[in-house]
């Protein structure tokens, strides 16, 4: 959501506490002429009942941009020939490596999962890949742990005499940091 639809919700969420039975009941009548419309939905189903909700409060979140979403610009049809929105794409992917600067999250993902939670994902184990590569340590990867996680880099800090990239593998993500 974007625009005036997210400023709506972001302010009937923003003021309640997201544990509160007011926050769930505010978003659920929000949307339940939306998910009542899902095949097989029956109002009197205890199933067909949300439990919980969260609303994201990105729209207030200097550090998200306040609200904002990647964009940029296509290739120059005119120049090139055609757009080629896969290379535009992987031109954001590669980043400035010979800078220490990469870019991870849904807009460096493959065209089928740009926008995706999914394409945030492959992003960040693209980016954590390419920063071992970098460092000489993709010998290095994870394949999976013992308890059976898709974890992609063991957790450490490499460093040269510039700085350190930090490269840790979290329970549900994973984080970049450099100097």
């Amino acid at each position: 959501m974007h625009g005036a639809l997210a400023t709506h919700i972001t302010a009937l969420a923003s003021k309640l506490d997201p544990a509160s039975s007011q926050y769930l009941t505010a978003l659920s009548n929000f949307f339940k002429p939306y998910y009542s419309l899902l095949p097989n939905y029956n109002p009197s189903s205890p199933s067909c009942t949300p439990t919980h909700a969260l609303a994201t409060n990105w729209q207030n979140d200097e550090y998200a941009g306040w609200g904002s979403y990647s964009n940029f610009q296509i290739s120059d049809p005119e120049a090139v020939g055609k757009v080629e929105l896969d290379r535009d794409i992987e031109v954001m992917r590669e980043g400035l490596p010979e800078r220490r600067l990469w870019f991870a999250g849904e807009h460096t993902a493959p065209v089928v999962a740009l926008g995706t939670v999914t394409g945030a994902w492959w992003g960040g184990e693209g980016v954590a890949k390419r920063i071992l590569k970098a460092y000489g340590l993709a010998g290095d990867f994870v394949q999976g742990e013992e308890d059976g996680s898709e974890g992609i880099a063991k957790v450490g800090t490499l460093g040269d005499e510039d700085g350190k990239v930090a490269v840790k593998r979290g329970g549900t993500g994973l984080g970049f940091s450099g100097s």
